[in-house]
């Protein structure tokens, strides 16, 4: 009976994704599902709020941490449309509150897509000593009609740690762009991590992250993991600034590409303005290791099978 709070091309597509669709849909796992533009499902547990209100185009949602609450299972978010076309906007607001911890599981599926547009724009803040753990996997089906637009401004408390985990790794990526933007302060952590697969001439895929280190031994990390192949197009930009002392970052992006007409370009930029403050990047971009693409199909493999199986691997 629980399958049926979402449609099943839905369900289908969390599954392929890697999301363990039956704890997901369990009764008693806290959730927070949209089918379109109407509210499918909402389950809170003790310290935790979720609310949403609908609009004509998606939802207005708050996801809020009690103070000192820490919720020992991930929290599951659901974002999905399986009509062809459309518009869905969500507009989410993540309060995580002093001395909290939580884990948010979110997937936003399109399987369908042929013209449809999805826009998100969130805003995160965390108080002091809090952790939160986001992870974001797309599914946008086969056609190459999804346009998708997530935008997040974050702000990371005092001692505090915030991981993002964006994943486009199955399917077509359509266009697709993100952004990221992190405030961090004293003490406070930071690591965006994004992946991302153009595998064909109407992917077109734009990355943004930047982390600004504004607080006395603030740490940030942006990883960029990319590939593009079959006409395919990626472009990473991955920024940190070092604002205050003893502040320290990386840059980390590193892309593949494969096959004629396919694009990929990766743009590190540091800026420090504190002299007791570091940060280092490193980017690359190259070519299927040719090795590795002889030895799988010798095996059995087909060039197009043993590709992908080598860029599942480096995302």
């Amino acid at each position: 009976m629980q399958k049926n709070i979402l449609p099943y091309e839905i369900i289908e597509s969390v599954r392929l994704v890697g999301f363990d669709v039956d704890n997901m849909l369990k009764k008693e796992t806290p959730k927070f599902f949209l089918n379109y533009n109407k509210i499918a499902k909402i389950k809170e547990v003790e310290g935790l709020i979720l609310a949403g209100k609908e609009t004509e185009n998606g939802v207005i949602a708050d996801f809020i941490v009690r103070p000192g609450k820490k919720i020992d299972v991930p929290v599951h978010l659901c974002f999905g449309v399986t009509k062809e076309e459309g518009l869905q906007e969500i507009i989410p607001r993540f309060i995580i509150e002093d001395g909290a911890k939580v884990f948010a599981l979110a997937c936003c599926s399109f399987p369908k897509a042929r013209n449809l547009t999805h826009k998100m724009q969130a805003e995160v803040i965390l108080g002091k000593d809090t952790v939160f753990l986001y992870e974001e996997r797309h599914y946008h089906g086969e056609m190459g009609g999804a346009k998708v637009f997530p935008k997040f401004r974050v702000h990371v408390g005092e001692r505090s740690f915030f991981q993002s985990v964006f994943s486009l790794t199955k399917g077509s990526a359509g266009f697709l762009s993100i952004e990221v933007e992190a405030y961090a302060h004293a003490g406070a952590k930071v690591e965006i991590i994004n992946k991302a697969y153009g595998r064909k001439k109407t992917d077109r895929i734009r990355i943004k992250d930047a982390v600004f280190l504004e607080g006395e031994g603030a740490r940030g990390l942006v990883k960029l993991r990319a590939a593009a192949s079959q006409g395919g197009d990626v472009v990473m930009v991955g920024i940190t600034e070092a604002n205050a002392p003893e502040a320290t970052g990386h840059v980390d992006c590193k892309e593949i590409i494969k096959g004629e007409g396919s694009t990929a370009r990766a743009i590190p930029i540091v800026r420090v303005v504190d002299e007791n403050a570091r940060i280092t990047h490193e980017a690359s971009v190259g070519k299927v290791n040719q090795k590795q693409l002889d030895t799988l199909m010798s095996r059995g493999l087909t060039e197009e099978e043993a590709v992908d199986m080598i860029v599942q691997g480096m995302l």
